[in-house]
Order: C-alpha cells, then sequence, then structure tokens
C-alpha cells in the first residue's frame, strides 16, 4: 500500500513539473530579460524609401541600446495591409514590431471594407517622426503660388492631374485635404510608389504632387519642379523660403504625414514600456536627429498615449473627408 502510494505521489509530481515547464516555455517574454533574442521590425514599404530608411536608422539605434539584432524586413503591398495583417497574427511576445504610416490606421479602416486587419489588432508603441508635405508642381506650370495654382486648377478646362503614392496614401490624402479646404478639383493618377509619381511630374504627365519633402528636394533643388507650398502649420526649416498653406490662404490647415510602431495586441506592457523608452532615447540621438532632417523630418518623442489620440483624432477627420471627396479605393 505505502509502495503504491509513493508511485502515485511520484506520478503527481512529475504531471506538475511537465506543467510547469509547458507554461514556462508558453509564456511571454518579460522585460527583465527580454530583448534575449532578434527582434523583427517590419517595414511595409519599399526598400530604399523615406520611410525604409527611417525603419533602418531607428534598428540601428535601438540594436546598439539593447545589445540585440534588430532585423529589418520589407513586407511591401496592398498600402501595408501585408504587413499588418502578417504582425496582427504575429506571437505577442516582443520580438515582432511593425512600422506604420498614419494612413494604415487612420485613413485604410476607412477607406476599405475588407480590410484583413483592425486598428485595435495592436498595441501603439510611439511615433517616431512627423513631418510637412510640399505641394509641387511640374516647372512648366504657370503658378508660383498657391492663389496662382488653384486659379490655375479651375481654369483649366482640359483638367488638373495630381499624382500620389497610392490610393489612401498619405500623399493622396494632403492632396484631398487640400482639395476639400479649397473647393477645387483634380483628377487623381495614383503610382505603386511616390519615385514613380515624380518621374511623370518631371516629364510633364502630371501638374501637381503633393509629396514628402525628402523626395522632392532634390528635383525643387534642380529646378525640375516648383515647391509651391509645405503643408504644415509652420514653415519647414529645410525649405524656409516656401510659405506654408495656411499662410497662404489666410486660413487653418495642418496635414504632416507621420511613422509609429506598433506591436501585437497582447503583448505585455512591460515590455511595450521598454520599447517606448528605447525609442524615446534613439529619438533624441544627435544621429537620429541629423538624419531626420536630411530627409525633412521632425524626430519625435510621442508615446503610447499620444499616438492612441491622434489616431483616435485622425479616424475621425479622415472619415469625414473621404465621405465628402467621394473617395473610391477602386
Amino acid at each position: 500500500m505505502c509502495k503504491a502510494r509513493s508511485v502515485f505521489t511520484w506520478l503527481i509530481f512529475r504531471c506538475i513539473a511537465a506543467c510547469t515547464s509547458c507554461f514556462l516555455m508558453g509564456a511571454p517574454a518579460f522585460a527583465g530579460d527580454w530583448p534575449n533574442q532578434p527582434v523583427r521590425l517590419i517595414s511595409p514599404f519599399p526598400a530604399g524609401g523615406t520611410a525604409d530608411i527611417l525603419s533602418r536608422s531607428l534598428g540601428q539605434e535601438l540594436s546598439e541600446q539593447w545589445k540585440q539584432t534588430i532585423v529589418v524586413e520589407n513586407k511591401v503591398g496592398a498600402g501595408g495591409a501585408v504587413a499588418a495583417s502578417q504582425v496582427a497574427r504575429a506571437r505577442p511576445d516582443g520580438y515582432t514590431m511593425l512600422m506604420v504610416s498614419g494612413s494604415m490606421l487612420t485613413v485604410n479602416p476607412n477607406l476599405y471594407k475588407n480590410l484583413p486587419y483592425r486598428v485595435d489588432d495592436f498595441k501603439n508603441v510611439s511615433i517616431v517622426s512627423i513631418g510637412p508635405f510640399v505641394v509641387a508642381t511640374n516647372k512648366k506650370v504657370p503658378a508660383n503660388n498657391l492663389v496662382e495654382l488653384l486659379s490655375y486648377i479651375r481654369q483649366n478646362k482640359s483638367g488638373v492631374n495630381f499624382g500620389s503614392s497610392g490610393v489612401g496614401s498619405q500623399t493622396h490624402m494632403a492632396s484631398e485635404m487640400l482639395m476639400h479646404e479649397t473647393g477645387s478639383k483634380m483628377t487623381h493618377i495614383p503610382y505603386s510608389g511616390e519615385t514613380l509619381a515624380l518621374t511623370d511630374l518631371i516629364a510633364g504627365q502630371l501638374q501637381v504632387v503633393t509629396g514628402n519633402l525628402a523626395a522632392l528636394m532634390p528635383f525643387i533643388k534642380s529646378g525640375d519642379v516648383k515647391a509651391i507650398a509645405v503643408t504644415s502649420s509652420e514653415r519647414s526649416a529645410a525649405l524656409a523660403d516656401v510659405p506654408t498653406v495656411k499662410e497662404q490662404l489666410d486660413k487653418e490647415f495642418d496635414a504632416q504625414g507621420w511613422f509609429g510602431v506598433v506591436v501585437p495586441k497582447g503583448t505585455p506592457d512591460d515590455i511595450v514600456d521598454k520599447m517606448e523608452q528605447g525609442i524615446k532615447t534613439a529619438m533624441a540621438s544627435e544621429r537620429m536627429t541629423k538624419k531626420f532632417q536630411d530627409l525633412g523630418l521632425t524626430a519625435a518623442e510621442h508615446g503610447q498615449a499620444y499616438m492612441t489620440q491622434r489616431i483616435t483624432n485622425e479616424l475621425a477627420s479622415w472619415k469625414t473627408i473621404i465621405a465628402e471627396q467621394k473617395i473610391n479605393p477602386k
């Protein structure tokens, strides 16, 4: 009887030990030992573009801080939906991060009915950069300021074409916002990337592009395109002689693109907090500040609370503009 009881007790302890081992193996990482393996930073943007440079620069800074490899992976497609849907389904253990554009979380949910991800599939970590767009024209367009450009648009009977890096992209929505606020009408020509749109702007196939400052700057300097206005509420230090939309129209206008980092829902809060602090430190470095200035962006340190509130506000404002502008994703 005693022997049977001993065997039974031994089996119970073995079961408890096995269950405990399984639990520990399946448990998420905690900030105390995180990161103890390479971290993936998924970038939904093409290699070599502004957002890709941003992702790789941030990855380098975080790698040095955390003494761990940050692997930047480009997962391009469907306006960021390919990357976002993959990260939404990733294990929430702190080893998968996603670089997002503002439009991925504030425009796309309003524009596409069958989006393969939801805003609440993610935990917000931090906005990492904010920057204005530049309203630019082909050099032959007879306009040197925004008032003249709007007059040209209204008088041009054959229509004026504007290009963007895709339907629902930040560059597309900045132009839509400008048309919404001024009552002007242009025909949207979407491209699979900003570089292609700028190529056609220079060639004269497009008359207008509202694009990223970094992408446009070489062509502004060469005289191939004209900078008409910047879309932020204040002038950009990189284009100090170009007035804002707000200045030229004497009305409130502030359209800025932003990029941020999110992780899968369910990622432990202490890991998210450590990520936020790491990004804050990275953004404050002189190297990152200089890199962002070269890209025409402002390095930001806006954490979880600010990012969540900004997404909430922009979801509402873009919903209105999309409805009133009758924007169709087809």
